[in-house]
């Protein structure tokens, strides 16, 4: 499998910060996905985890693996993505990773019909329902407002004499 380069959006920087984080994780697991031969398993997990922490992070990656084999079943050809680990094209997007971004965020945002158009867009006029489950338990763990969660009270200790 050959990296598509051709099809450039240098638009990175309009990229919510939770899309950039998503970035690398998606394209490890595309790597993964697309070319047998990497450890694209192994870097997405890890750079998942990196930036949301290990439990969090482990679920948010557990959860993009999910979608994109959804997604990528549902197409009849794979997605275009650029190499994760090239440096020069971490400000670059193909049309693909910008679609899968821009889908996350719309069911972040829940705004259902952009979702819809971007998810035709994907799959080719299809919308599988198990893409719209998927993007949405993905979407829920990535917005930051359902993990505000109080930290378990610990437990007092006291003195016991006998």
């Amino acid at each position: 499998m050959t990296f598509i380069h051709t099809d450039i959006v240098p638009q990175i920087i309009q990229l919510d910060a939770v899309s950039k984080a998503l970035l690398p994780v998606v394209r490890h697991f595309l790597d993964a996905f697309l070319r047998s031969d990497t450890q694209g398993w192994r870097y997405a997990f890890a750079a998942a985890s990196g930036k949301w922490g290990e439990a969090r992070g482990l679920s948010i990656a557990y959860d993009t693996q999910m979608f994109l084999e959804t997604i990528l079943r549902s197409r009849p050809v794979p997605l275009t993505y650029y190499d994760p680990l090239d440096i020069d094209l971490r400000e670059h997007l193909t049309t693909d990773e910008v679609d899968v971004l821009s889908l996350l965020a719309a069911m972040r945002a829940d705004k259902t019909s952009q979702a819809r158009e971007i998810l035709v867009r994907l799959t080719g006029g299809q919308i599988p329902p198990r893409i719209v489950e998927q993007g949405l338990s993905l979407a829920a763990r990535l917005d930051p407002d359902t993990h505000k969660t109080r930290p378990p009270k610990r437990p007092q200790l006291k003195v016991v004499r006998s």
